[in-house]
């Protein structure tokens, strides 16, 4: 063939080629390498960055609250389950644990009693269980008349010192005097308020008048503090002019003290302790008057002989003690935090002496935060077009920064968030993944190059990624039809490897002569 024909014979294809890539749509001619449909291996994967987290997040607290004892970790420290962190002070948890053991000891010999038969001596041992349950009863009740005094006169003390916060004669703003009185005294109301102060003359001299929380008035005197009111407070005028008219005010707390918030929380706590204290005594009396019942219950069984009906009774008095032993062991090993997992601890929210407060009461005190030094994750988000590509249970290869590629760690995915993580206007979906073996090389918070491994089709046709073309819903490639021409042909692709390779599925055959097309 001659130059002239050969240079023809090409012309004629690249312009053959020109035309299909207009009847495609494409603006421009790109350039044209032609590439053997081969058969062989492809796999489907998504490479993605990550990070390392832990499965498990715990914040733990104490159900009931109370006076930390004792701290046994700091942040930083490797548990293990079952290990104790804090200790709260059990002593009230012990002794109620104490008595309803005491009183379902007492059920177990009652029952025992109605089912033997009472004898004299046995009698005698239940009348003095009675008069043992109604002194426990009567003290019971003595502390709680002691605790409930103790509890208003803390109050009552918290209250009066809130009231009496820095308590001053406030001028106002239009005084024609430039000095204030002092007020000195206890204010010994119950009320908040204001004593507002107003000079007058009378013509035989100066006066001043109050009124708010109580209303009167004295002459005023610079020799001595004038009562103000009768709840304990007094005034006492600096020697000095004082103006008619001029006025001041004593708020009822003074808000403004640099005390007041101190005294503020101090009554809220003395409240809160009131209550507690008035909760605990009352259960005490509960408790005892619950155990005298008891005692004197199966004090009357052993007078009688029994029926079948009073061993049914005798039976369930047990059952009803053994749950109480239950429920009060359950409160005192609720004053010991344990790990319930092996990890490690990540805050340490409390200290030794601090009233920490019961989670079922204030919800979020934490004490103590920690997370799974075992179930470790790898966190990644992919994008819209990489989401489809994978599936749970799919095998992945991490690689971690902190140790390379010599040192890969075997994952699968584990969850596929349903719904889109939107940043910055563009969508990704959270995907977990679960090492398949622990390691203690892995921490959390490592950064992590994952690999997700989706599908393998073997013995497949493979062409290049960059000779598809695609028309709307239909793909297509050029094809050599010899004499330098090539013809559009439709096919249909599976999958996509990192290569830049895909599958073709139909529409081409191996060993067949495909465009590929770059910029």
């Amino acid at each position: 063939m001659s130059k002239q024909t050969l240079f023809a014979t090409v012309t004629i294809g690249i312009i053959l080629i020109a035309g299909v890539f207009v009847s495609l749509g494409l603006r421009k001619t790109p350039q044209i390498t032609f590439t053997a449909v081969a058969k062989g291996d492809i796999t489907q994967a998504v490479s993605v960055d990550g990070m390392v987290d832990s499965s498990q997040d715990l914040s733990l607290a104490f159900p009931n609250g109370g006076t930390v004892l004792a701290i046994n970790v700091n942040a930083g420290d490797t548990v293990k389950k079952g290990q104790v962190l804090v200790k709260l002070d059990a002593s009230a948890a012990s002794a109620a644990l104490s008595q309803a053991q005491a009183s379902l000891a007492v059920a177990q010999a009652n029952y025992q009693k109605l089912v033997n038969g009472d004898t004299g001596a046995q009698l005698t041992v239940s009348q003095a269980a009675v008069q043992t349950a109604q002194t426990a009863l009567d003290n019971a009740q003595k502390t709680q008349t002691a605790t409930v005094a103790q509890q208003n006169l803390i109050v009552n003390n918290a209250q009066i010192a809130l009231l009496n916060s820095g308590l001053a004669a406030t001028p106002a703003s239009g005084n024609l005097s430039t000095i204030s009185p002092t007020i000195s005294g206890t204010y010994t109301g119950s009320a908040q308020g204001e004593y507002d102060i107003k000079i007058f003359n009378t013509g035989a001299g100066l006066n001043f008048s109050y009124s708010g929380l109580e209303t009167g008035g004295s002459i005023i005197s610079t020799t001595g503090p004038s009562p103000l009111g009768t709840k304990g407070l007094y005034i006492q005028f600096p020697s000095g002019t004082i103006y008619p008219n001029d006025t001041w005010t004593v708020f009822i707390p003074n808000t403004k003290a640099s005390s007041y918030l101190t005294n503020l929380n101090a009554y809220n706590a003395a409240l809160q302790t009131q209550n507690q204290a008035t909760v605990s005594a009352q259960a005490t009396v509960d408790n005892a008057q619950a155990a005298l019942t008891q005692v004197q219950d199966n004090l009357q069984l052993a007078q009688t002989p029994p029926r079948p009906e009073d061993i049914q009774a005798a039976q369930a008095q047990v059952e009803t003690a053994q749950a109480a032993v239950q429920g009060a062991q359950n409160n005192y090993n609720n004053d010991t935090l344990t790990a319930p997992i092996d990890g490690v601890i990540t805050a340490v929210d409390s200290k030794i002496g601090e009233t920490v407060p019961g989670s079922a009461l204030v919800p979020g005190t934490d004490v103590v935060k920690m997370i799974s030094s075992q179930n470790l994750e790898i966190i990644a988000y992919l994008s819209e077009t990489d989401i489809g590509k994978i599936k749970l249970s799919d095998q992945a290869q991490i690689t971690l920064d902190a140790y390379g590629s010599s040192a890969p760690f075997a994952a699968s995915v584990i969850a596929i968030d349903p719904g889109a993580t939107v940043t910055n206007g563009v969508s990704t979906y959270k995907t977990t993944l679960e090492f398949n073996k622990p390691d203690s090389r892995i921490k959390t918070g490592m950064s992590a190059s994952v690999l997700i491994t989706d599908q393998t089709h073997t013995g497949v046709l493979v062409i290049p990624q960059t000779a598809v073309v695609t028309k709307g819903s239909q793909e297509f490639v050029l094809t050599e039809a010899g004499n330098a021409k090539t013809q559009q042909t439709q096919i249909q692709t599976g999958i996509l490897d990192l290569n830049g390779n895909v599958e073709v599925t139909s529409g081409l055959t191996q060993g067949q002569m495909v465009a590929s097309f770059g910029n």
